[in-house]
């Protein structure tokens, strides 16, 4: 199992619109041709590496909030608050082993720092 260790990064516009249910399966399909599985990795805030680091499965892969936007991959507010929630139980939650939450919690955080927002506590 994966976290991706916090990082920086280009930033989207706060107010961009957040539909990876609709837009996911092409976002990643373009990150596939601009980078490959390292991309999608960045992109997301976990990842089962049980099949490799990075693993080549869309479905190891949770919790995105980066795009590829004109070719550079940014970081989009709503998919980071959403990706909080999600963290916090929203919509199901998101099954990830409990020792790993902490760290996914650390690398959402960063981003709300990026945006000059405070995160929520982890719940």
């Amino acid at each position: 199992m994966a976290v991706p260790k916090p990082h920086g990064g280009a930033t989207a516009d706060k107010d961009r619109d957040w539909s990876w249910s609709e837009q996911g399966a092409k976002q990643v399909d373009e990150m596939l041709e601009h980078g490959g599985w390292k991309r999608v990795a960045e992109a997301h805030a976990w990842y089962d590496d049980s099949d490799g680091d990075p693993p080549e499965k869309k479905g190891a892969y949770k919790l995105p909030h980066h795009e590829l936007i004109d070719g550079r991959l940014q970081v989009v507010w709503r998919g980071v608050t959403h990706a909080m929630n999600v963290l916090a139980g929203g919509r199901g939650g998101v099954d990830i082993p409990d020792k790993e939450r902490r760290a996914v919690w650390r690398h959402l955080a960063r981003h709300y720092e990026q945006f000059d927002e405070e995160p929520p506590e982890l719940s």
